[in-house]
């Protein structure tokens, strides 16, 4: 401490003398680095909130493919159950799906039939083609409806057969449109509800075997 006297020789004023602490200043330095006051704090807080966010981050991804992996298993399981309803509803409803076309193809068969008189031409010939020409005799049974028009083609069935002697009856329980022909060797039932049940049942064979 120095003491400073007055030209009156008293006491004018004290002045404290402080020295430089150069050791104080390297150990701010050295702890701050140089950076201005709250610097240093906010990078850290920086620092910790970006490491914070992608831990986050990564936990939330990882939940969320492990939700999603039990979601998906799940609909794999519905869809698997419904596979099987499916295939019971049709196992079910399929004999009913064939009588219903049955049905709906006897409608249209015999309204075909109904506006086209000539059907049993196509039905005979188609027969008769299964017969072989060393036949002798040859009956074909037909509706009392399509007598008529069996008659008036006999000649050209003849010519197209290459048999000589086929003979056309009429017969009330044949329906109109198909035929019935009698052989010594045998018979071909060419009825239309005979082929109309021929492809019904190979309808229901090849569903069985399908299903």
């Amino acid at each position: 401490m120095e003491k400073k006297l007055s030209p009156k020789g008293g006491l004018d004023s004290v002045r404290l003398y402080e020295p430089v602490r150069f050791e104080e200043g390297r150990d701010k330095a050295a702890s701050g680095k140089g950076l201005k006051k709250g610097e240093g704090s906010g990078e850290l807080e920086k620092e910790g909130y970006e490491k914070g966010y992608a831990e986050g981050y990564d936990k939330g991804v990882k939940d969320g493919e492990k939700e999603t992996a039990a979601k998906l298993k799940r609909l794999e399981g519905i869809i698997k159950e419904i596979e099987g309803y499916k295939e019971k509803k049709v196992n079910e409803l399929l004999p009913q799906f064939i009588d219903l076309s049955m049905e709906i193809a006897k409608k249209i068969v015999h309204k075909e039939i109904e506006l086209d008189k000539d059907v049993i031409t196509h039905i005979a010939r188609d027969a008769v083609k299964r017969i072989e020409e060393s036949v002798e005799e040859v009956i074909i049974k037909v509706s009392p409806a399509d007598y008529e028009v069996m008659r008036a083609y006999l000649n050209e069935l003849k010519e197209q057969s290459g048999l000589k002697n086929i003979v056309i009856e009429p017969q009330q329980a044949i329906s109109p449109g198909g035929c019935y022909i009698e052989m010594r060797t045998g018979e071909i039932d060419a009825r239309i509800e005979e082929q109309i049940k021929e492809i019904g049942d190979a309808v229901g064979t090849a569903t069985n075997s399908e299903v």
